[in-house]
């Protein structure tokens, strides 16, 4: 199974597709999906070095857009969907501590989720929740992801084979850890959240 989606994955970064993938994964993770769009595009970046810049701007365009819709559930459908959300990552508790804590220190609170492995659509739909500023949630989303996307693409840039020849010779442990990040970021919202 790990072959067939490390495949298919290299495919799509040598498609045309590549960069639609690479949008849909970063607008949905930013709102409900709970893998980060990080694999997508270093395989895109290792693949096609000439366009890391542009890569890492249209991933963190559509992360910022898919926070306007985590955003938007948190305002106008947390009891629909919102609250299901927070369920699935065990953030329901904690929700009240949240949307405190964001209402003090919105721009530096999302800056520095936006940067960890906390699953950032906590923070997108709290902040529509709390009902944040829309320019202060959109200025510290914009730097914030960019930063992220930014660096990941100018390291897969500068490391593009080696990371794809190790992917390639160690593929259980590159899953490993990929879902290792993401019980971390979970592990990290009971914890800190």
């Amino acid at each position: 199974m790990l072959d067939k989606l490390y495949n298919w994955m290299l495919l799509q970064a040598k498609s045309r597709n590549a960069i639609w993938m690479l949008m849909l994964v970063s607008f949905i993770e930013s709102s409900f999906f709970p893998i980060p769009p990080d694999p997508v595009l270093a395989i895109v970046v290792a693949k096609n070095k000439n366009r890391a810049l542009f890569y890492a701007v249209i991933c963190t365009i559509a992360s910022v857009l898919g926070g306007f819709l985590g955003y938007y559930i948190g305002y106008a459908f947390f009891e629909l969907i919102g609250s299901k959300v927070l369920a699935f990552y065990g953030q329901t508790g904690k929700f009240d501590e949240i949307v405190v804590t964001l209402k003090k220190w919105a721009f530096w609170i999302i800056c520095a989720k936006g940067l960890t492995p906390i699953p950032y659509k906590i923070v997108t739909i709290a902040s529509g929740f709390a009902g944040i500023d829309l320019m202060t949630f959109t200025t510290a989303s914009a730097i914030t992801r960019s930063i992220r996307f930014l660096l990941l693409s100018l390291i897969c840039k500068a490391f593009g084979e080696q990371f794809l020849d190790f992917i390639e010779k160690h593929k259980a442990t590159t899953l490993f850890l990929v879902l290792g990040s993401v019980i971390v970021g979970f592990l990290l919202v009971k914890l800190f959240i």
